[in-house]
């Protein structure tokens, strides 16, 4: 095989590759940890999350020409579940027997990437269940916002690294509830 066709046949698949990126895997903050901590939370149960599909929950989710994937569980309501396990477990209150059940819906999931900044909104169903009764049911939403580039090759992995900032931002929305912290205590 000639080397034209050896390039010929090697390029698509290297633009393949190229457009698919992995959101940066969550990791807790302390600030939220140190929250759920004072709340003095009880045993809780974290179940999976469902992602209500529209044009604002798409999955993989845009960022330019790209494809940012989830680093947990084929989806970004997996990655909010996982979130809220790794709060809750340093702030040491999982237990999978726990009669306090956490699950919730991911209802918007978007990231832009501007050419000076980019922008991500993540909006989330919160449901907490104390033996079976809805104790806490609502809706939180955030938007953060970071300096981004004309590069795609800087705003793309700049994107991927502060998506887990603006779940923390989701979660200590969450944490900061006053009626969640009831339904958890």
């Amino acid at each position: 095989m000639n080397y034209p066709r050896k390039f010929a046949f090697l390029l698509p698949l290297a633009l393949l590759a190229a457009c698919s990126v992995v959101a940066t895997p969550y990791s807790p903050s302390v600030s939220n940890i140190q929250t759920l901590k004072a709340a003095s939370p009880a045993a809780t149960h974290v179940s999976s999350f469902s992602d209500k599909e529209s044009d604002a929950n798409r999955y993989p989710v845009a960022v330019r020409a790209n494809r940012m994937k989830s680093p947990v569980g084929g989806s970004f309501a997996a990655y909010i579940s996982n979130a809220l396990t790794q709060d809750l477990t340093y702030a040491g209150a999982v237990s999978p027997s726990a009669t306090v059940q956490l699950d919730g819906v991911l209802l918007e999931n978007n990231v832009d990437v501007g050419i000076g900044t980019g922008v991500a909104t993540i909006s989330a169903r919160f449901i907490v269940k104390r033996d079976n009764a809805v104790r806490y049911d609502a809706v939180k939403t955030v938007r953060g916002e970071w300096d981004s580039s004309f590069a795609a090759a800087i705003a793309v992995p700049r994107a991927t690294q502060q998506y887990p900032l603006v779940v923390q931002k989701l979660l200590a929305e969450l944490y900061a509830d006053p009626a969640f912290v009831s339904a958890i205590h």
